[in-house]
């Protein structure tokens, strides 16, 4: 990259152009370098295995890996995104004040936010697509192109979130984390499984498996920082008459 000093006297199309684009002093200035670059930082990206190494953690976490009181509702997870919902007789700790509602959803979103996949850090509250239901998952699923029902015979991977319908009604109840899978099985972590965070498995061809939202920006390499874009040098004129290519004041003094 290399910069030359703008010349302070000069006609032709450049200079007429930048004259509509500036018509000042201001936007004269930011041209006079000749050149402009342009940069983005590039963004971590998620992986599979650390969504379920934050679920593993949240199971392991013996301080909010349950409800307390137990049977209460009470959670760390609902708390974390919800303060709206009640927090009549739930405790408070990390700084999150516990609230009283179901929440697998929220469990899964929190695994999900944390580990930084596309879109869980939406709050609902701003339009984002995962709430405090279950069914939130498989919208996102659906809205992102990555849904897969169970009877589609997709493979789950790990980090996938797995939705269940328990009455067999079309009513989503219930999402978890998959940890892992066989050509049989599929291992979960799940929050709100009997009052806490719990391991379960299920056989890959249970009915109450709905299907299976992979989340978005998984394992994906990061977008390389850009090249500098070199205008070139400029040549322009500073005038007070759109009509001259004649400079009335210099550009550099």
């Amino acid at each position: 990259m290399t910069s030359t000093t703008p010349r302070t006297r000069t006609t032709g199309t450049h200079s007429r152009v930048l004259r509509r684009l500036g018509g000042g002093l201001a936007t004269t200035a930011l041209l006079a370098t000749g050149l402009i670059a342009t940069t983005t930082s590039p963004a971590a990206a998620a992986t599979r295995a650390s969504i379920v190494s934050i679920a593993q953690s949240q199971l392991n976490n013996s301080s909010r890996n349950h409800e307390q009181p137990m049977g209460s509702g009470c959670n760390y997870y609902t708390g974390y995104f919800r303060t709206w919902k009640s927090s009549s007789g739930c405790p408070s700790t990390d700084g999150v004040q516990w609230r009283d509602s179901d929440w697998c959803a929220d469990f899964s979103k929190y695994v999900w936010k944390n580990a930084g996949v596309r879109y869980a850090n939406i709050a609902e509250t701003d339009g984002g697509v995962l709430t405090g239901w279950a069914a939130s998952f498989k919208n996102y699923g659906t809205k992102y192109g990555s849904w897969h029902t169970r009877s589609s015979g997709y493979t789950p991977q790990p980090g996938d979130a797995v939705v269940f319908d328990w009455d067999g009604d079309g009513d989503i109840n219930h999402v978890g984390i998959v940890k892992s899978a066989t050509s049989s099985t599929v291992y979960t972590i799940e929050g709100n499984a009997s009052d806490r965070v719990k391991e379960n498995s299920y056989s890959r061809s249970n009915s109450d498996i709905v299907g299976y939202s992979a989340p978005l920006g998984i394992d994906a390499t990061p977008d390389p920082e850009p090249e500098p874009i070199d205008y070139g040098v400029l040549d322009f004129t500073l005038s007070d008459s759109f009509d001259s290519n004649t400079n009335t004041r210099p550009v550099i003094k």
